[in-house]
C-alpha cells in the first residue's frame, strides 16, 4: 500500500461474534480502547506510545461494543453476547498516520479480539461504507469541497445523531446538552488540530450567535467513569436551524457536521463516548 494522502480520515468497523454466551458490562469503551492500542503497538510501538501520552488531544476514536442484548440481572444492567449474534467495534483515524494503521488492519485483521475475558471472533473488517454504514474513508479537503457554493439555496437546517452518550466539559462542569457552540466548538478544535486545512476559530461564535436548536429527541445515559464515578451524557438527535445564511459559515458548518462521523463529539471519544453522524 502506498503512502496515505495527507489529511486522510478513516473509519474501520470490526464485525465480531462471541465464541460463547457470556454477560459483560454494558459499557466497554475502555476495553475497546485497549484493543486499539494493542493493535497499534503490534505494528508500531512508537506510535502506540505517542497515542497513549497524557494531556494530548488524541487523533483517533474508539466505540464501545455495539449490538449486544441488554438485560437486568439483580437490578444491574448487563450486556449479553452469544454465538450467532453479530456485534461490532469501530475505530476512526484523524491523521494519515493513524488512518494508515486502520487501513492495514482492515486488510489483515486479527482472527479474534478479547473483551473483558470473552474472546470475540473477527468475522469482517472494513473501511467501505457500502459494506457497513459506520465504515468510511475521506479527507479533510474532500469534506470542504463537498460544501462549496453551487448556486443552490443554502441549507437552513443541520441534524446530528448522537449514537453513544455524549457530553462536554464547560466552565468546570459536565454539560450533557448539545448546545450549538459546544458541539461545533468541539469539532472545530479537533479539525484545526489535525487537518492540513484550518478553518476560522470564529466558527464557535457563529454557532453560538447564529444557530438555534429547533427540534430534538434526546435522553440521558449514565456511563461508568473511573472508580465508582459516573458520567452523564445524552443520546438521540438534534436539529439546528441556521439564523443567517452566509455561504462561508454554512459551508464550514456543513463540513464539520460530516466530520462528526470521524471525530466524534465532546469528550472521552477514545473510550466510546460521542459517536455521532449527520442525520
Amino acid at each position: 500500500m502506498g503512502k496515505m494522502e495527507d489529511g486522510m480520515l478513516v473509519s474501520l468497523v470490526l464485525v465480531v461474534e462471541a465464541e460463547r454466551e457470556a454477560m459483560l458490562p454494558p459499557y466497554l469503551g475502555r476495553a475497546s480502547h485497549a484493543i486499539f492500542l494493542r493493535g497499534v503497538a503490534e505494528r508500531d510501538p512508537v506510535l502506540a506510545e505517542r497515542l497513549h501520552a497524557p494531556d494530548e488531544r488524541r487523533p483517533f476514536t474508539c466505540s464501545s461494543l455495539v449490538g449486544a442484548r441488554l438485560t437486568r440481572v439483580d437490578g444491574e444492567l448487563r450486556a449479553v453476547v452469544s454465538p450467532g449474534r453479530p456485534l461490532f467495534l469501530r475505530y476512526t483515524g484523524l491523521t494519515a498516520e493513524v488512518s494508515e494503521h486502520l487501513v492495514r488492519w482492515a486488510e489483515a485483521p486479527p482472527p479474534a479480539v478479547e473483551v473483558d475475558g470473552v474472546r470475540l471472533t473477527v468475522r469482517q473488517a472494513t473501511v467501505d461504507p457500502a459494506v457497513h454504514p459506520w465504515a468510511g474513508q475521506t479527507t479533510y479537503p474532500a469534506l470542504l469541497r463537498k460544501t462549496l457554493p453551487t448556486g443552490e439555496p443554502l441549507p437552513r437546517h443541520l441534524e446530528l445523531e448522537f449514537f453513544s452518550p455524549t457530553a462536554f466539559h464547560s466552565g468546570g462542569r459536565n454539560v450533557p446538552l448539545p448546545l450549538p457552540d459546544l458541539v461545533y466548538g468541539s469539532l472545530l478544535e479537533k479539525w484545526n488540530d489535525f487537518s492540513p486545512v484550518t478553518v476560522s476559530p470564529e466558527v464557535r461564535r457563529f454557532a453560538q450567535e447564529c444557530m438555534a436548536i429547533s427540534r430534538y429527541d434526546l435522553s440521558t445515559r449514565a456511563v461508568p467513569g473511573k472508580g465508582d464515578g459516573m458520567q452523564i451524557g445524552f443520546v438521540g438527535y438534534c436539529r439546528y436551524t441556521l439564523l443567517r445564511a452566509d455561504p462561508y459559515w454554512v459551508g464550514v458548518l456543513q463540513a464539520l457536521t460530516d466530520y462528526a462521523f470521524y471525530a466524534g463529539v465532546g469528550y472521552q471519544t477514545t473510550t466510546g463516548m460521542g459517536q455521532a453522524r449527520r442525520r
